[in-house]
C-alpha cells in the first residue's frame, strides 16, 4: 500500500488523494485491508475536507474500528472537531452508539475529554445513547464527574431532565 496515501489523510490534502486514485484506483480498497485507516487519521487531525471525501468515495469506512479499537467518530469527539462528528453523522446517525473498546461509544470519550458543544450535537442526535454503560458499568454522568468536567455534567443532566 503506499504511504503517501497516508500522508495525504494526515495532511488533509484532498488533492493528493485523487493524485494518488488516478495512479491507482484501486488504492481504497487496500486501504479496507487495513480498517480504512487513512479516515481514521483525517478524523483525528480535524481534515473536514478529506473527511467529506473518503465517506463519499467509501462510506463503509466510518463503521469501522482501528488496531485500537475506534472509530473515526470516537476520534473526532474525543479530540472535539464538531464539524466531523456532524459530518460523520450525515452518513448514519447510529454511528454515536457504536462501541469500541471497553464498550465506549463517542459520547463517553467526548464526556471523558469534557467536549460540551460534542456532547450536546450527539445528545441531540441521539438521544438515547445516554443510556450506554461501558464495560465497566459506568455512564454517562460519572464519567464527567470522575474526569472533572462539571459543565459536561451540568449539559447531560440539563439534557436527561429535559426528557
Amino acid at each position: 500500500m503506499d504511504g503517501r496515501l497516508f500522508v495525504a489523510a494526515r495532511t488533509g490534502n484532498v488533492g493528493d488523494l485523487y493524485w494518488l486514485l488516478k495512479e491507482d484506483p484501486l488504492q481504497l480498497h487496500a486501504v479496507a485491508l487495513v480498517s480504512g485507516a487513512t479516515l481514521h487519521i483525517a478524523s483525528m487531525t480535524g481534515h473536514l475536507d478529506f473527511v467529506k471525501e473518503m465517506t463519499r468515495l467509501m462510506p463503509g469506512f466510518a463503521r469501522e474500528l482501528n488496531q485500537d479499537g475506534f472509530s473515526p467518530m470516537h476520534l473526532a469527539a474525543a479530540n472535539g472537531y464538531l464539524e466531523i462528528v456532524r459530518e460523520l453523522l450525515k452518513i448514519d446517525c447510529n454511528l454515536c452508539r457504536l462501541k469500541g473498546r471497553e464498550r465506549r461509544t463517542p459520547l463517553h470519550f467526548a464526556v471523558v475529554k469534557g467536549r460540551v458543544e460534542i456532547i450536546k450535537e450527539l445528545l441531540s442526535s441521539c438521544p438515547e445513547s445516554v443510556e450506554n454503560v461501558t464495560i465497566g458499568g459506568e455512564t454517562l454522568l460519572h464519567l464527567a464527574v470522575m474526569n472533572y468536567h462539571f459543565e459536561a455534567f451540568e449539559t447531560m443532566f440539563e439534557k436527561q431532565r429535559d426528557c
